[in-house]
């Protein structure tokens, strides 16, 4: 569990993070959103126990990360840039980190090198790889010694498509059986609806939302649209223009704002036009997090 309680931490002349409060739950992966600057990799050090809160209290499964560093031998991290051993071979490299955390296990290795794809790599170094496989070697890294507790700053970047996937389900299927806490950055938000159960956003050092990604979704007032799939979509459209409505169009659909979908189903059934369809389309994650971040804390 990760627990922070009313932090906060001012470096230098900047106050950088405001009373931040969140909870990590075993088995939960929480998505930690804001800004460039927003705070995001000072509340990750702070978790690591590489910073001093100025005020609140920090807590990761159950004791001070500062002042109980072993600790950070239970946590997997990955952060956004890499961080490898350019002229190390992948495998030296996780051998490596493997030793100084004081979780080396050789079948672990092999393990790790296998699920993420990375045998054939393992004698090369680091500097020859792609910057996609480069990026799978600092994930195989963050699993080293089945961490119970993740932090992951932008984990999927640099990914192709297929291994964003496989990246996702892997994670899914790893807090759950190991009831491991995850904390999840990304601008991604995509990644956020797939992945993740419980959401933060930040801006400038302050909580602008905390909570469920039901209670994300209503946090903003974005607008809903409504979707109508219609047989003669001219005729439709000049109907709904007659009643003072301004229809776009999406894709197969007819879409309108401000609108209630049995209203419109029965204008249109009323003056003798089938309606195959009619549906809201609820706001994206991305609309939510921009129209939030409009919004004063």
């Amino acid at each position: 569990m990760i627990i922070l309680e009313n932090v906060g931490k001012t470096i230098g002349e900047k106050e950088v993070l405001r009373g931040i409060s969140l909870t990590i739950k075993p088995g939960e992966i929480h998505a930690y959103l804001g800004h460039n600057g927003a705070g995001k990799t000072t509340t990750f050090r702070l978790i690591l126990g590489l910073l001093v809160p100025d005020s609140g209290r920090v807590e990761v499964l159950g004791v001070n990360p500062l002042k109980n560093p072993e600790v950070r031998a239970r946590i997997g991290y990955l952060p956004e840039y890499d961080l490898l051993y350019p002229n190390l071979s992948v495998w030296d490299n996780l051998k490596r980190y493997a030793s100084l955390k004081g979780v080396y296990d050789e079948k672990e290795l092999r393990e790790l090198l296998e699920f993420f794809e990375l045998e054939e790599y393992a004698k090369k170094r680091v500097s020859a790889l792609s910057s996609g496989t480069q990026r799978r070697v600092a994930m195989a890294r963050a699993f080293l010694g089945e961490p119970d507790v993740l932090i992951l700053d932008e984990p999927t970047r640099g990914l192709d498509p297929e291994w964003r996937l496989e990246f996702k389900r892997f994670l899914r299927k790893y807090a759950k059986e190991k009831n491991a806490s995850v904390i999840f950055s990304t601008h991604i938000l995509s990644d956020v609806d797939e992945v993740c159960d419980t959401v933060t956003v930040i801006r400038e050092g302050q909580v602008l939302f905390s909570g469920g990604l039901e209670g994300f979704r209503r946090s903003a007032p974005t607008e809903e649209t409504v979707l109508v799939k219609v047989v003669e979509v001219e005729r439709a459209i000049e109907v709904l223009r007659e009643k003072g409505y301004s229809p776009g169009i999406v894709g197969d659909y007819i879409a309108l704002r401000n609108a209630e979908p049995s209203e419109i189903n029965a204008l249109l059934v009323g003056v003798g036009l089938r309606v195959e369809e009619v549906k809201r389309r609820e706001p994206s994650l991305e609309e939510v997090y921009a129209m939030l971040h409009r919004i004063d804390p």
